[in-house]
C-alpha cells in the first residue's frame, strides 16, 4: 500500500501517515474518557480503509493535493459517520486540519509539539518502520493533543478499575464458615455446565437425503450449506469443553 501510488508517490507517503497518525490519536484518545471525547465511538480500521482509497483516488485525479476536500471527507464523512456529539465533530475537524495540510509535505513539520512525531521524508517502508520503532512505547497526552495533567486521570482511572476487579474477586467469609467460596460456587457451575454440553455434531448421523448428490454427482447446496454449519458448531464445542475444563 505504501508504494501504491504512482501519480504523486512523494504526497501520498507523506498523507497516508498523516491519516495513519490521526486514525491512531482518535482511537487512542478514547482512553482518557471524557477528557479524550464527550462519547465513546467504535472507529474501525475500515474507515482508514475507505479514507485511503479516496486519498489514492483524489491524488491521481488531482493536479495539486485537494486538502480541504480531503479534511472535509474523512473528518465530516468516513469518521464523521459515527460521531453524534457536535463538540467531537469540531475537534476532530482541528486534529485532521492540523495533519492534512500543505505544511506536512515539509520534513520538519510536527504533527504534535513533541519533537519525534513528524511525517518522515519519503524513503522505503523499511524506513518507516525503522522511524516507528524509535517512538517511545509510552507515548505523552500531547500526541493527542491533550495537556500532560490528562495522564493522572487515565492513571488514577486505570489503577481504581484494576483495584475494584481484585477485590471483587477475593474470597468471602461468610457467617459460620457453611456458605460455600466463590470458587467452590464457579467450579460447581463448571462442572454442571460441562456434563450439559453436548457431543460433537457427526453427519454420519445425519438423515440421508441431508447430504445426497443430484444427478450430476454435485452435492447439494443444503448439503454443502450445512456441511460447513456442522464444522463450525463443532469448532464452537470444542472451544465451550476446553473453556470449562
Amino acid at each position: 500500500m505504501y508504494e501504491s501510488c504512482d501519480a504523486k508517490p512523494r504526497e501520498y507517503k507523506k498523507m497516508v501517515f498523516a491519516l495513519a497518525y490521526f486514525h491512531a490519536a482518535i482511537l487512542e484518545r478514547r482512553k482518557y474518557g471524557a477528557i479524550g471525547w464527550n462519547e465513546r465511538y467504535e472507529w474501525m480500521n475500515s474507515d482508514f480503509q475507505c479514507s485511503n482509497a479516496q486519498l489514492l483516488l483524489f491524488l491521481a485525479e488531482q493536479p495539486e493535493v485537494p486538502y480541504i476536500a480531503l479534511n472535509y471527507i474523512v473528518a465530516q464523512v468516513n469518521y464523521g459517520g459515527r460521531v453524534t456529539d457536535d463538540r467531537d465533530i469540531r475537534t476532530m475537524n482541528s486534529m485532521l486540519r492540523k495533519y492534512f495540510c500543505p505544511e506536512v509535505m515539509n520534513d520538519n513539520y510536527k504533527l504534535s509539539k513533541l519533537e519525534m512525531y513528524y511525517a518522515p521524508p519519503e524513503g522505503t517502508f523499511e524506513q518507516l518502520n525503522e522511524y516507528l520503532s524509535g517512538l517511545p512505547l509510552d507515548e505523552d497526552p500531547e500526541v493527542f493533543g491533550l495537556h500532560s495533567n490528562a495522564n493522572m486521570i487515565y492513571e488514577n482511572n486505570v489503577v481504581k478499575d484494576f483495584m475494584g476487579s481484585v477485590l471483587l474477586i477475593q474470597p468471602r467469609l461468610a457467617a459460620g464458615g457453611a456458605a460455600k467460596t466463590p470458587e467452590q460456587i464457579c467450579r460447581e457451575n463448571a462442572q454442571a455446565y460441562s456434563a450439559r454440553v453436548p457431543a460433537n455434531l457427526n453427519r454420519e448421523t445425519a438423515h440421508p437425503d441431508v447430504f445426497k448428490f443430484d444427478d450430476n454427482g454435485k452435492p447439494l447446496a443444503l448439503g454443502v450449506f450445512l456441511g460447513q454449519e456442522l464444522e463450525r458448531f463443532n469448532i464452537l464445542l470444542n472451544c465451550i469443553r476446553h473453556s470449562l475444563v
